[in-house]
Order: C-alpha cells, then structure tokens, then sequence
C-alpha cells in the first residue's frame, strides 16, 4: 500500500492490484454518476457495470475463461469501454483490433495471440469477422458487441462468480510495429496498468469533475489514459462521435458540445489544433482545463502559440512514455517562466524511475547524454511470444548497488540541471511518425515480398517539421517507368499494412550501396526528394489561378514536388491532419472557411478548386471551356457506360438507367453479375436517389451490370401515380429484372432494394433473384405511411417551407406522392412478414437507428435468432426524423457492405 487518493464518497487505497477490483470498488461508491456520455446517451456507473456483466455472461458461454486472449474489433463506444472491463472481470485479456488495419495483419494478430473470440460491432462482421474466423481451421469465434448489450438482462456479480485475479495476470496485449516484419505483442499486467492509473491521476490530478474526451482508437494506448483513471474517480468519458462533423473546428465543437474538460492528444494533432485555432480566431475552449500532449517531439512555437488563445488557467503536461511502460512515464508542465528552445519530457511519475546509461550500462550525471531506460512496476511483461525480442529490450542490472529490471527505450537523452530530462531522438533506424512508433524493417519485409523487388530499405525525410515514409527500392531491370512501379508498390502494401505505414515516396535505385561489412552505406543512398510520388492519373498542370494555389500550396503541406490536377491528396500520403492544415492555410491566406467534410468530398485539385470557387461570391471559374471539357473527360473515363431506356411493364413504359464496365461489356456465359436497384417511393425516392446512383457507379467499377428504374408513375415512367400498389411494384420489379436479361444476357440477376424498395424485393416470388440484398426495409408499411403523413403535415404549418400555415386540400397527398384508398391499403398491408423465406441468399444491411420501433427491433431480432445475414453499419440515415427529411445522407460503410456481397467477378475472355 503506497499512497491514497480521495474521490466524492470515499478513500481508497492505491493497491497495485487487479483493475476489476479497483472498479468494483469505485462504482459501488458512485453508482449513479455518470460514468460514459456518448452522441447515443449516457451511462451511470451502476449501467456501465451491468453492461460489462452481460458482456462477461456472453463471454462465459462461449467458453472464455483466464488467461485466455479476447480480440476487440471495435469503434470507440461504450460498449468498447464496457467489453474491455468485461474481459478483465473474467481474468481474461483483451487485445485491440483495429478495424483499419488490413485483414492479413489481424489475422496474424489473432494468430499469435492465440485469441479464442472477438468482440466486433455487427458492420465490422462481413468485411472483417468473416474473414478471421470463417477459415474451417480457425477456432476462433465472432461475438457481435453493440447496444444490444444495454437492454440485456441484469447479471449480477454474484451469478457470475468472477475468478480470483493476481496483479501478474495479463490485463491487454497491445500490438505495436515490429523490426521483424510482424507486430510484435506488448504484455501489460493488472499491476501495471494500476501503477499507471494511480500516477495519472495524481499527475494530472483527475477529479470527479473531470469530463475526459476518448479521442483516440482502441489499439493506441492513448485509449488507455482516456479511458481507466477517470473510471477509478468518478469521473465521465466523453465518448468521440462516429460521425465527422461539418464544422471547420472539429474538435473545439466537440469540446464545446460536451463540456470536455480534459483531453489527451497526440502531438501532431494538437499540433494541427493550434494552428486551426489561430487560423479561425478561435480560443482554447473555456472547459478545458487539462491538456495532455503525447507521443512525438513538441513544437515550441505551438506551445507558444497555445498559450496566446488560453484565456484561463489550464494544466498543460507534454507526456513522454512507449507502450512496453503502460502509456506514459515521465510528464514535463511548464512553469510560466519557461522560455528553453526544446519542449523536455519532464520527470518521472510516481513509481515510474528513469535512467540515463553510457554503453558500458553505466549511470551518466548531469548534461550528460546517453541512452534513457526506464523502470518500475508499471514496465511490460515482456513482448508475446518473443522471448528473444523480451530479453533485448528489458534487462537486468545494476544500479548504485541495487539490481534493476530496465526498459530500453532506445531513445537519446540528457538530464537537465532542474531535474528534467531533454530528449535527443532515436539511437536506432525506428520511426516516430505522428502518433506511431514504426519498425522500418516491418515495412521492408513486406516491400521485399512484391515480385519485383530485390532489396528495400525504409527511411524518413522530414520538411518543416513534417515527417514522410521513403522506400528505398531496388528492382529488377525491366521497362517500367518508376511512376507505375510506384503505384504498383503502393498499392501492393496498402492491402497489408496500415495506411500510416505505407510510404509516401519511392527512390528507385539499381542497387544499394554497401558498406566493407556488407551493410547498406546510408549515407549514399540518393537524396529522397529524387523520390517519385505514387499516382493513379498522368500529370496534368494547373490552368486557372485557383489550382496553381492549391497547388503550392499541396505541394507545401504534402512535401511533393509535382502535383497535377487529378491527383488524389489521399494516395499521395494526405491524411485528416494535414487536411486540417489545409483547411486552416485556407482561412488564414484566402479567409475562405473550408468545412473538413467538403475536403474530403473533392480530394483532387481539379474539384477542390470548383469547389471553392462556388464558395467564394463573385469568382466564377476562371479557366476555358476547353480545360472544363477535358476535366468532365477524364473523370468521364473513370465512369462506367450509361444508358438511358424504357421497357414495358403491364399497361405503362418504365423509364430505366442501365450502367456497363466501360472496359469490357459482360455478355452471356460470363461470371459477371447483373443488378436491378429497387428504389423508394415519394421523399425517400428522393433522399435515395443520389445514393443508389453512386452505388450503381461503384458496382459498375467492380465490373456488374446495373439497372436502376423508376416505377410506373413515378419519376420518368409514365402511369398513373394513384394507381400504383404495392402488387404493381412487384410486377414492375420482376419486368425490370427480364429486361436486363435480354440486354445483357445474364440469366442470374440479383437485387438490391432501399426502404420500400427492399420490402418489395423481399417479397416477390423467391425463385425471381439470384441475391437480394435489403438496405434499411420497411418493416410496417402502416407506420411507413403514418411517418410520411407526418412529415407532410409538418411541411404544411411549421413554417419551414411556406411563408404561411397551410391546409391539406382536397386532394390525398403524402409527401411526394398523389395517393389513393387503394393505394394506402395496398401499400399499409406492406410486411417483411409477407417473406416466406429469408434464407442465405438474403443480407440485410442497416443504418445506425434505421427504425426504432418496437416493431423493427422484434423482427431484427428474430432475424438474429434464426441466424439470417444482418450487417449493421454506422451510417446514419435517419429515415424517421423529419429535420433529415430534405438532406441527402452519406453511406460509406452500406457502400462497402453492399460491394463485398457481390465481389469483383472475373470477366469471359
């Protein structure tokens, strides 16, 4: 027993033992403050723990036990917070597996931690589960973890009776970059993670006040600090929405939304903060009384900078620690009369010792610089299943007389003379790379796996501050221009490691220069500035006065050299924290304010600089008809053949869009699949329109063909609009379905409705469709109509829309649509019950809170039972929320739901 902290109701004792114990005993004191506020509600303590325990009963029942690893396939939520705990109850282990990650790193990871079960929201399901577990191989298991977890039963401590947990025992492995080629496992304990929560909370001093943000993604220890010491306080979680917001300032909004009062950033993102900040004239926000800054070398200036838009004392903390030291070891807050030309990284926290060593391991005194190793109860187990790698990195050794078990770092430091320590960078070729550490040999080993490679070596170039991968590449003679070779390689790694370590410029070389021990001789290598960048079009230069400053100023931000107007910010190495430069360059030098969601909606030169001219009131396009028609060709190359038709259905022509691959029509025999869309009706034809009409394009690309179609009546068909029943709808549906036959000759054709759209498609005639997928069903046809009534009614008095209150007038009309008595009946008798079986060939795939009725979550819920396909995204479409009724809504993750139903299929030769 080391030391006490207080909270609201009682006084603690900092015992270095298992988490769940020290949890056990902070919600029993605080059971009804709130613990979790997410963008869905909020958490007590007593609903957090309840949670956890139906989470632990699950777990229970698929056989989960001590000792055993639990892999976490995640979005920040929380139930991620509660699933973390419930693992830990259990004696378990939990590892974070990020759902960005490529699934051949995952599988490794599941792999060598021998995990038994994942916990995965339902959308990570078919694009990742399936593929972790589906191997007939695996004994791994796929346990979906979402909201449904909140409305289970109420499992108490006792009915779970939780196993006796030792403060050795593995808490979580933390996967993290490894010089082998692989991930290596970092091994925390129950002891260590407590050590480490107990430091933060006295460092930082954490109170039951506190509203701390969890900003960052599971499998970055980051998560770690942001989530466990305020739990131990009585504190709140302010869970980061999902969703990008369409504010310039993220952040400050979501600070301000939730009344954030303390957050953990990594440098580069505060780093883009502050200049955010400057660029929009905003101040810190007034809540914020915490600001913990981590991960790489602090910028001077910024803290500068910080400090002229604070207007109220803030407790700010540059943090210094690797994850095989539980988050942080050593914290530096600088006084006010700090003027040095280098942020230190502070002191120690309590229990954590920090030593400066020469190579002889002998201790160095002031001003002397040497290599930091780092020690105490909160220092890693060592590295899973690498024992060789456990014994490099912790050692045993002497200290003035006293045996220690050290951590070495590998960075270079020095001590202060006040006490602190001055970080000198990295003894070894590791990378620090915003909020990541890399192993450039990880990188390499997969470099060296491409067919044309002969050697790799993986390097940084850093430009104002600014550090970017470089791939040194040698590669077999042959005539391909290092433009291509670039993409090619590129592309190759994107599909196996992690965006953040895919380089950004390609030096190609003959062969690497050796030193006389046979080593690569660095220091004549080229220069990486000779490096090509990858990209997927041909240059072509900026024509108007807009585009050359976007693009200076790309190339500024990006550090590349040659930047042509098709060229995607993204694939050549942007990412959200250099957009958020861009933005914030944007509004200081053309006071233009760039909302970050319109960025990444126009990602080339090209469409940012149409863009902005919109935005910006009296400049107009300043470029030729000539430049306008070569932009709509060459985007017109990446679409497919479009053609516009009508066929017969019943007594009425039905207008149709039929999209081919523009690289090679689909004829008979082919393994290509061809795809009827079955829209809504009314508004929801509408508010869908512009979706299915991307989604058509992006399957085309994949190689099918489409059809999109409008019923009889509606849109461009003719008929009329009173007549059309639900029975029509089908009979159109399967006349459609017949048409793409005949124009494409592929005899299996699926389908894929939205709304009413699926509710049709699923109850046609079973036999009619190869696959059908339904995007957000209509389950009641009822409360279909009674929510569109209401929405109408709504359109009609609140002012929104006409200047005065108006009535219904004699006409039947129901928020863009003329209807009938016939019509409602019809269309009212509606009922995914009509189904008469939804067996494999159907996959339901839903927004987040796509109907909230009871009625929805009974048959959602029997779908589960019975083991239908259901994926379940976090796209938001709200379908029942008359303020959404005239926005259209965004959809990505149903995009890649839907297009990894289908595939891409290999074309007839």
């Amino acid at each position: 027993m080391a030391g006490r902290y207080e909270t609201d109701d009682a006084v603690v004792a900092e015992e270095l033992i298992a988490f769940p114990i020290l949890w056990m005993r902070q919600w029993t004191q605080t059971p009804d403050r709130t613990a979790i506020v997410s963008e869905d509600g909020q958490w007590t303590y007593s609903q957090l723990d309840a949670m956890a325990n139906a989470i632990a009963m699950r777990l229970r029942l698929t056989g989960i036990g001590p000792r055993q690893c639990v892999g976490m396939c995640v979005d920040r939520s929380p139930e991620a917070i509660a699933a973390m705990i419930a693992v830990m109850k259990l004696g378990a282990i939990f590892v974070p597996l990020d759902p960005e990650y490529p699934v051949d790193r995952l599988r490794y990871m599941v792999s060598d931690a021998a995990i038994a079960t994942i916990l995965g929201h339902p959308h990570y399901e078919e694009p990742i589960g399936k593929k972790l577990v589906g191997d007939e191989a695996s004994l791994c298991q796929w346990i979906n973890c979402d909201s449904a977890f909140v409305a289970s039963d109420a499992v108490s401590e006792t009915d779970l009776l939780f196993p006796s947990i030792s403060p050795d025992d593995l808490a979580y492995i933390m996967y993290t970059s490894g010089s082998t080629g692989k991930p290596k496992g970092v091994e925390i304990q129950h002891s260590a993670l407590a050590t480490y929560c107990f430091a933060d909370i006295e460092c930082y001093q954490i109170s039951p006040d506190d509203r701390t943000l969890q900003f960052s993604t599971l499998n970055f220890d980051i998560a770690i600090e942001e989530i466990f010491p305020p739990l131990l306080t009585g504190g709140c979680v302010v869970v980061r929405p999902r969703e990008r917001a369409n504010d310039r300032n993220e952040l400050s909004s979501l600070v301000d939304r939730f009344d954030v009062t303390a957050i953990h950033l990594a440098t580069a993102y505060w780093h883009q903060w502050v200049d955010l900040m400057v660029a929009t004239g905003a101040k810190v926000p007034a809540s914020i009384r915490l600001m913990i800054v981590t991960g790489e070398k602090v910028s001077v200036q910024h803290y500068r900078r910080w400090q002229h838009l604070c207007d109220h004392p803030v407790l700010w903390c540059n943090a210094y620690g690797p994850t095989e030291a539980t988050v942080s070891a050593t914290v530096f807050i600088p006084n006010d009369q700090f003027d040095a030309a280098n942020m230190p990284i502070g002191k120690p926290m309590k229990r954590y010792e920090a030593f400066i060593l020469d190579k002889d391991r002998k201790v160095l005194g002031e001003g002397e610089t040497g290599q930091l190793f780092l020690a105490g109860p909160a220092l890693a187990l060592g590295y899973h299943n690498r024992p060789d790698l456990t014994e490099a990195a912790f050692i045993e050794t002497d200290i003035n007389g006293h045996s220690r078990r050290l951590y070495r770092t590998g960075d270079v430091a020095r001590w202060l003379p006040d006490g602190n320590i001055d970080f000198g960078g990295r003894m070894d070729h590791q990378i620090k790379l915003g909020s990541y550490r890399i192993e450039p040999a990880e990188i390499e080993a997969v470099v060296n796996e491409h067919e044309r490679v002969l050697e790799s070596l993986v390097s940084y170039d850093e430009v104002d501050g600014k550090k970017y991968l470089v791939a040194y590449v040698a590669v077999e003679q042959a005539n391909h221009r290092k433009e291509d070779s670039a993409r090619d390689i590129a592309n190759f790694l994107r599909q196996k490691l992690p965006a953040y370590m895919v380089p950004t410029r390609y030096v190609f070389i003959k062969s690497f220069p050796k030193t006389i021990n046979g080593k690569i001789d660095r220091p004549q290598l080229p220069s990486p500035s000779e490096g090509v960048v990858p990209r997927d079009d041909a240059y072509v230069a900026p024509r108007s006065d807009v585009e050359r400053y976007l693009v200076e100023l790309w190339q500024d931000v990006l550090n590349v050299p040659e930047i042509g107007i098709h060229d995607d910010f993204f694939l050549l190495g942007g990412s959200s924290l250099l957009v958020t430069q861009v933005v914030a360059r944007l509004t200081t030098e053309r006071n233009v304010e760039l909302p970050v969601r319109d960025f990444f909606a126009n990602p080339t030169i090209a469409a940012s600089a149409r863009h902005l001219e919109q935005l910006t009131s009296g400049c107009g396009p300043n470029q030729s008809s000539q430049d306008s028609d070569e932009d709509i060709r060459v985007f017109r190359n990446q679409l497919p053949m479009v053609d516009a038709d009508y066929f017969v259905s019943g007594a009425d022509r039905l207008y149709a869009v039929r999209y081919s691959p523009r690289s090679k029509s689909i004829g008979a025999g082919s393994t290509g699949r061809a795809i009827v869309m079955c829209h809504s009706i009314g508004h929801e034809y509408a508010r869908g329109h512009r979706n299915l009409q991307q989604l058509a394009i992006q399957l085309c690309k994949a190689g099918h063909e489409v059809l999109r179609f409008d019923y009889a009546s509606t849109g461009n068909s003719e008929g009329d609009c009173e007549k059309l029943t639900a029975d029509l709808m089908r009979q159109n549906l399967v006349d459609a379905k017949n048409f793409l036959v005949t124009r494409t000759g592929i005899e299996n054709v699926s389908a894929i409705g939205l709304r009413i759209g699926a509710t049709i498609a699923a109850t046609v005639d079973p036999e009619t469709f190869d696959r059908v997928v339904l995007w957000d069903p209509v389950v009641s046809g009822q409360r279909f109509l009674e929510t569109v009534d209401r929405f109408h009614h709504e359109a009609l008095t609140s002012l929104s829309r006409f200047n005065v209150v108006r009535e219904a007038g004699p006409i039947d009309q129901c928020y863009g649509q003329r209807m009938s008595s016939e019509k409602r009946v019809s269309l009212s008798g509606l009922c995914l019950d009509q189904a008469s079986s939804l067996d494999e060939k159907y996959t339901t795939v839903l927004t987040d809170h796509w109907d909230t009725s009871e009625e929805a979550a009974q048959w959602l819920a029997r779908q589960v039972r019975d083991q239908r396909y259901v994926i379940q995204t976090a796209d938001v479409a709200a379908w029942d929320e008359s303020r959404y009724t005239e926005s259209a809504f965004s959809s990505p993750e149903s995009f890649r739901a839907i297009l990894n139903q289908f595939g891409r299929p290999e074309r007839a030769q």
